[in-house]
């Protein structure tokens, strides 16, 4: 994938060699979340509204953000484990709960709820799907500065909880190893969402 300016990141050993080791590793797998949540967004309001046109400048990200081949293939998985979450139509009405102008701590509520029973891939989708659910009612409103605000929450939410798992996996690409369960996971997922999101409404 692309370093944080453009180039190729041809060595990990070398990002681990300075000072900084797992902390380098990780702001790398930030950079590289920042573009992949920019990428799922992009493409999920590509399939559910054609008309609108989206770019990675428009969610405060960098043209050249589009032209990673390894990006693009992160994204293409991450939307076959989501394709189950979106045809869940309990958890489309549930998400649909939740406005694109909650204030962080409901959406650090739902978010630690999904992961309250442990991480895998199809829950890290569904932060994702959250996310893309908050960002998209806030494009159709034209309320540009609230997505940058929800995306900075979930890079927040990443650090956090979950970028250490990440580089355990091997960084993002080791979402691939998880190809033959990806149904799976994201049926488990779902569930974990929609008990997230049942369990925000009763605390509101």
């Amino acid at each position: 994938m692309a370093d944080a300016n453009g180039g190729d990141r041809t060595d990990e050993k070398e990002l681990k060699g300075a000072t900084g080791g797992e902390d380098v590793m990780d702001d790398v797998i930030i950079e590289q979340s920042a573009v992949l949540l920019r990428g799922y967004v992009i493409e999920r309001v590509t399939v559910e509204d054609p008309s609108m046109h989206v770019s990675h400048e428009d969610l405060g990200g960098r043209p050249q953000d589009a032209d990673d081949p390894q990006i693009k293939e992160v994204v293409d998985q991450l939307l076959k484990i989501a394709d189950d979450l979106n045809k869940n139509a309990e958890l489309q009405h549930l998400i649909s709960t939740v406005q694109a102008n909650c204030a962080q701590d409901v959406f650090v509520t739902v978010a630690r709820s999904i992961f309250e029973d442990g991480i895998n891939w199809g829950r890290v989708v569904a932060l994702f799907h959250l996310a893309y659910r908050l960002i998209y009612q806030a494009l159709t409103q034209n309320h540009f500065d609230i997505i940058r605000r929800i995306i900075s929450w979930v890079l927040q939410f990443i650090r956090e909880n979950i970028s250490a798992w990440i580089r355990q996996q091997g960084g993002w690409e080791g979402i691939f190893r998880s190809v033959s369960r990806w149904r799976t996971v994201s049926c488990i997922a779902a569930m974990a969402f929609i008990v997230a999101v049942v369990y925000w409404r009763r605390t509101r």
